[in-house]
């Protein structure tokens, strides 16, 4: 009799502690990094954070796939033979909510060998700004092109930016175009700051738009 309560209250012990620490565990879990940390914190600054905080809904997130040295790496040894492959370009960010995991955005980095310049179509579905060699964005999408002229290795690249937005927020199309090129333009600049690059043309601050629907 003695054995059976003595193992009743062991059996009862355990669970307590395995409940204790699934607890826990979720809490840590779900508490996520804020938005100034993620993606080697090319959020920090309090406009561009502001923005993170406005397209995602939420101030702190999981970055599962963000691979911001794996694009350094990519970019310091492109070479301008481009592969098919390669058009998406490498994951710089990727961004999920903390909450539930569902994607909310991301951006790539890749070499171009040409710049996209504005016409008359995509500016019917696009607003530019003025930053870089190019820039655009709208309610869901963003992309910029700039030049980067490095030391370390000695050569000059064009390199294309790019977002995409997956996650629904009550927004403008106006305003989340805007956001979209507000942080594309800060994780360019990050980019361009950590490859050393001379003479990007990024707009500091927020860009301005020149041409399309919002401008």
């Amino acid at each position: 009799m003695k054995s059976t309560a003595r193992l009743a209250a062991i059996t009862v012990a355990l669970v307590a502690a395995i409940s204790a620490c699934s607890e826990e565990a979720g809490s840590t879990a779900g508490s996520g990094l804020k938005v100034e940390a993620v993606c080697d914190s090319f959020a920090s600054d309090s406009t561009v954070a502001a923005a993170l905080e406005e397209v995602s809904g939420t101030d702190t997130f999981t970055q599962d796939g963000s691979e911001p040295d794996k694009t350094l790496a990519s970019l310091r040894a492109a070479d301008g033979e481009l592969e098919s492959g390669e058009t998406s370009g490498s994951p710089f960010c990727r961004l999920q909510s903390s909450t539930d995991g569902e994607t909310i955005l991301s951006v790539n980095f890749r070499e171009a060998l040409t710049v996209d310049k504005p016409d008359k179509e995509d500016e019917k579905h696009f607003t530019f700004y003025n930053t870089g060699e190019s820039g655009l964005a709208s309610d869901r999408t963003a992309s910029l092109y700039f030049r980067c002229r490095m030391k370390e290795p000695n050569k000059s690249i064009i390199i294309n930016g790019s977002l995409e937005r997956e996650n629904m927020v009550d927004a403008t199309k106006k305003k989340l175009s805007r956001d979209h090129i507000i942080l594309l333009n800060a994780a360019a600049h990050k980019v361009a700051s950590e490859l050393g690059c001379e003479d990007s043309g990024l707009t500091n601050g927020t860009p301005v738009a020149t041409s399309g629907v919002y401008a």
